[in-house]
């Protein structure tokens, strides 16, 4: 399957040479830098010397909100589908950059082909204008203006002088349902050929857009979703986009501190990238999500030496279980024994629950600190089977994927620390079955009974709830105890 990466590129061009080659297998790059950007020869050799850009172009002056975006994108879909067998085609920015490596980004689109992917929703919608379609009604002549708050503050009193003397244009009926978008699609060969097609035979819509605000975000969606309906069309672009006034712009100029976003879930591109603010995000995404290196090896012991992300699994459904059940029960510590990198210790302190993380793991201060807030105490290390100590118990416990990596003649000890931990409850996971070789795997009854003879009671009940609500796998099983000696439940 082949790829064309259709970037669009304007200001400062700093980033533009390493985006383009991260594409450097099964991909096509077609590049457009405003006319307003200036480009000097041996840069745009430099672009031109990897076998993978194809084109490079300067024919538009591109203005923010303005009909330019859409003439651009049009222009570049054409070219990119007329010069290269490309099966899909995205739209990024020349600010934008890839938040997986090119194994990733490549496999999802096999697993996913023929599926559209363009962030839409359906007009009027409370987020857009206020439910209102305001930006198809009134005239936004900002490719008649040079970009800057001058400019867009004399363009919004034009708007409202047109408002005052009631001069409205007629919303837009050649479809029967309006959509709004992301400027940024990843979209297959046949929806850009029906989108290209519909433009050239029925430009109508197309050429009404003009002086419409921003038209490159309701005309993709509005096109699409009416000629080829829902069914495969994902609305969402696996883009990584903070609309937040944060650095210096809105949407956020991206910094270190918006790296655990891109752990969270997986996206294929993050932006916007600025300058020396994001020189240092740029550089962990490249080590620990681009250039990914997941070799590790295990201790004696069952403990990880790993200094990555990727093979720690983080499952929103376990994060909201556990969150809620600190809400329900009036948890008041908690203790992710086997944090690995903090991801769950990160989240939960974001929803308030005062939460510790220790691993095994010797990297385990330095991956958490770069995921939780600045001046935030770092999960640190620590071993299960060692002599642990703690001046006060925690009135939950989590143990999840640990127990079943620890050697059987350290089991013991380790369940002991548990209970010397353990103040009220404690949740862990052990699977049943696996193919791993690395793991331990034990029936649920034997489970049960090993910690019945440590001093707690199996609560069954919740346990089938945690299960129904984390739904966990069938080989991984999740178990609620409580301590013996505390009649909670």
């Amino acid at each position: 399957m082949k790829h064309a990466i259709i970037i669009m590129a304007h200001g400062k061009l700093d980033l533009l040479y390493s985006l383009a080659d991260n594409f450097n297998q099964d991909c096509y790059v077609f590049i457009h830098i405003d006319t307003k950007t200036i480009v000097s020869s041996d840069y745009l050799n430099k672009l031109l010397s990897l076998k993978q850009v194809k084109a490079v172009y300067q024919k538009y002056d591109i203005h923010w909100g303005g009909f330019s975006i859409l003439k651009c994108e049009i222009f570049l879909l054409k070219e990119a589908l007329s010069k290269c067998n490309a099966d899909y085609f995205h739209l990024i920015s020349g600010q934008d950059y890839p938040a997986c490596s090119l194994d990733y980004f490549l496999h999802f689109f096999e697993e996913n082909n023929g599926i559209d992917f363009i962030q839409y929703v359906h007009l009027p919608h409370p987020r857009w204008e206020g439910k209102t379609f305001s930006r198809f009604q009134y005239f936004y002549p900002y490719d008649y203006f040079e970009d800057g708050k001058k400019s867009y503050s004399r363009i919004r009193n034009f708007v409202s002088f047109q408002k005052k003397h009631l001069i409205k244009r007629r919303i837009p009926d050649y479809f029967d349902h309006l959509y709004g978008n992301s400027q940024w699609f990843s979209i297959c060969r046949n929806s850009a050929l029906k989108l290209i097609e519909y433009t050239k035979k029925s430009p109508a819509l197309y050429r009404r857009l003009k002086m419409t605000f921003a038209p490159e975000e309701c005309y993709i969606s509005t096109v699409l979703v009416n000629l080829l309906g829902k069914g495969k069309i994902i609305p969402f672009n696996f883009r990584f986009i903070r609309w937040y006034y944060e650095n210096g712009n809105r949407p956020a100029n991206l910094g270190v501190e918006h790296f655990h976003f891109l752990l969270e879930r997986k996206y294929l591109f993050a932006r916007k990238m600025s300058g020396e603010k994001s020189l240092d995000l740029i550089k962990l995404i490249n080590k620990y999500l681009i250039n990914v290196d997941n070799t590790f090896s295990i201790t004696s012991s069952g403990g990880w030496i790993y200094d990555g992300y990727l093979k720690y699994s983080y499952e929103e459904p376990f994060m909201q279980t556990v969150f809620q059940f600190c809400i329900n029960f009036s948890i008041c510590s908690v203790l992710d024994m086997g944090c690995g990198a903090g991801m769950y210790v990160a989240m939960l302190r974001q929803k308030g629950i005062s939460i510790a993380g220790y691993d095994a793991n010797p990297y385990t201060s330095q991956l958490s600190s770069r995921i939780l807030p600045p001046n935030d105490n770092p999960c640190e290390q620590a071993n299960l089977i060692d002599d642990l100590y703690c001046s006060s118990k925690f009135d939950l416990v989590i143990c999840k994927d640990v127990l079943p990596y620890i050697p059987a003649e350290y089991e013991n000890k380790a369940i002991s620390n548990l209970k010397n931990l353990t103040g009220k409850y404690l949740l862990i996971s052990w699977y049943t079955e696996t193919d791993d070789k690395l793991i331990r795997c034990k029936c649920e009854d034997d489970l049960v009974n090993l910690f019945i003879e440590a001093g707690f009671i199996i609560l069954k009940e919740y346990t089938g709830q945690l299960r129904e609500s984390i739904k966990d796998s069938q080989n991984n099983k999740y178990y609620l105890f409580k301590q013996f000696s505390n009649n909670l439940i």
